[in-house]
């Protein structure tokens, strides 16, 4: 019995024999591909008598050296790259059953070499070779490959090179192959020079070079187009055909880096003769929120990708919180008194925190009224973050010019770097502060969209924890002379969404079983852990 081990990103996987190893982009596979080109479940790794076995599951295909595999054995240590030859790489490796030896001893036995002469890529007497994890290539199984016309291409016994089938081999082999075909010359190889030798640009051999075009001396006999020359060298160390056509560039994130390098200086171009003080704090803080969205989205880490329905979900909450802030929110701050006291700051973080939930309870609503559909907490949880990240960017455009202004009078440099850091606040931290405490507040709606019996509990808590952190961190930068105390408060802030971006799905699968709250939840009983039971 042998275990398998999976090697991804850095990452190693061990299985034992008799379990059924899925692999693919989706979540609930065993071994997690997160690129765009795999399929959801690309492909399942089984134990069966003769060992474990590959099988392609997916529309994307497998590679192994380059050539499409569907269906292998592995024993022998070997890679595989998933959706395209340059696609994500697998080391697949499971020790060989007892009793049989290495796929390098086999081939050395059959060519009657020494197991150091076999090089990876050898095709010994039919043998698979050494790199394939005993199996053949793709078109192998015991015919010859497509364009060989009947005969077998060279290295297999009996039969001649390619184009000399029922005749002899080319005049200078002297019935010597190349090294690693047993007895039958492999075509495309000028005659040897004397009778018995090994061509030249064979590898493994001591005073040959490695291949056509790998360096050294060119041997007699050697054709010209096969010497190499500087244009193959730089097409080698600069491959930008091989770049155009790697499917890579369907990563958004790779693509981001692109507009992320030159939006800076796109701005300077676009903003020099504006006339709005704004424009910097909008500019700048357009271009820091799709980064803190990123960060939210690989905290939180809701199931899926986000489809349609998500995406206008984003949009319809994205404006709602714009026209609810200029119509709703600054009007009832307005009329509030200065500076705040306790009571006022609380009326301002229940205004606030409302504002920034409201448009997510709105859309979970109108999704599980009109179309029978509920998502993952941990979905609503990033829209709020969305709502959040919405309203300091709106905010941000009211503070920014004050900032602004402080730098241009300053009368030291004290006062100028106060602007500085007022400014760098507002456009850098503003959006992030109440995109987090909004996405606490999005995960209880979530739930009470879930759970409908315990909906108006479950609503009450979810905006009043951020409501208070709010109150709190306004109240003590208005009261204090120093900033530590809201430190302590956005610490705070900040460990209660960790906390939720760690345990949504556990808090969830909780409240599910729990008879309080008794409801279907949108989470299926596949992804309950063996270890919980219901009433825990």
């Amino acid at each position: 019995m042998s275990e398998l081990q999976v090697t991804f990103n850095g990452r190693r996987y061990t299985f034992q024999p008799g379990a059924t190893v899925r692999i693919g982009r989706s979540s609930d596979n065993d071994v997690v591909v997160d690129h765009p080109t795999v399929s959801r479940r690309h492909a399942q790794l089984s134990w069966e008598a003769t060992g474990w076995v590959w099988q392609n599951a997916g529309q994307a295909a497998t590679f192994m050296a380059g050539q499409p595999a569907a269906r292998f054995g592995v024993g022998q240590p070997v890679e595989v790259s998933l959706a395209s030859p340059q696609g994500p790489v697998l080391r697949l490796e499971s020790a060989a059953p007892a009793g049989q030896p290495p796929m390098k001893t086999q081939l050395a036995s059959a060519a009657g070499l020494p197991v150091e002469a076999v090089a990876p890529g050898t095709n010994v007497g039919g043998v698979a070779p050494a790199d394939y994890a005993g199996a053949a290539p793709q078109g192998y199984a015991g015919a010859a490959p497509q364009g060989y016309a009947g005969a077998a291409p060279a290295g297999y016994p009996g039969a001649a090179p390619q184009g000399y089938a029922g005749a002899a081999a080319p005049q200078g082999y002297a019935g010597a192959a190349p090294q690693g075909y047993a007895g039958a010359a492999q075509a495309g190889y000028q005659p040897a020079a004397q009778p018995g030798a090994v061509p030249p640009g064979m590898p493994g051999m001591p005073g040959y070079p490695a291949g056509p075009g790998a360096g050294g001396p060119v041997m007699p006999g050697q054709p010209a187009a096969q010497q190499p020359d500087m244009g193959s060298a730089l097409q080698t160390l600069i491959p930008i055909r091989s770049w155009l056509r790697d499917p890579g560039w369907r990563q958004g994130l790779r693509l981001l880096i692109i507009p992320y390098a030159l939006l800076p200086l796109i701005f300077l171009q676009l903003f020099s003769n504006a006339q709005s003080l704004t424009t910097p704090g909008w500019a700048y803080s357009l271009y820091i929120a799709p980064l803190w969205l990123l960060a939210f989205w690989w905290l939180i880490h809701p199931p899926g990708r986000p489809g349609k329905v998500e995406v206008l979900a984003a949009i319809g909450i994205i404006i709602w919180t714009v026209i609810w802030i200029n119509t709703v929110t600054i009007f009832i701050n307005d009329k509030l008194s200065s500076p705040l006291t306790f009571p006022s700051a609380l009326v301002v973080g229940y205004n606030e925190e409302i504002s920034k939930a409201l448009p997510v309870l709105v859309a979970a609503m109108v999704l599980l009224k009109f179309r029978k559909l509920k998502l993952d907490p941990r979905m609503w949880m990033l829209m709020g973050t969305i709502a959040g990240l919405t309203f300091g960017l709106v905010e941000q455009s009211l503070y920014t010019p004050a900032a602004i202004v402080s730098i241009n009078h300053a009368s030291g440099i004290s006062q100028a770097d106060a602007g500085a850091l007022l400014f760098a606040f507002r456009v850098f931290v503003d959006g992030f502060q109440h995109a987090v405490w909004a996405g606490i507040s999005g995960f209880f709606v979530g739930m009470a969209v879930n759970y409908r019996r315990r909906r108006i509990p479950l609503l009450l808590l979810g905006i009043s924890i951020p409501a208070l952190l709010h109150a709190f961190n306004d109240w003590t930068l208005t009261i204090f002379s120093t900033v530590w105390v809201a430190v302590i408060v956005q610490l705070v802030s900040l460990l209660l969404f960790l906390g939720y971006t760690l345990s949504a799905a556990t808090i969830e699968r909780r409240v599910r079983r729990n008879p309080l709250f008794r409801g279907q939840s949108m989470l299926m009983e596949r992804f309950s852990q063996p270890d919980e039971s219901p009433g825990t």
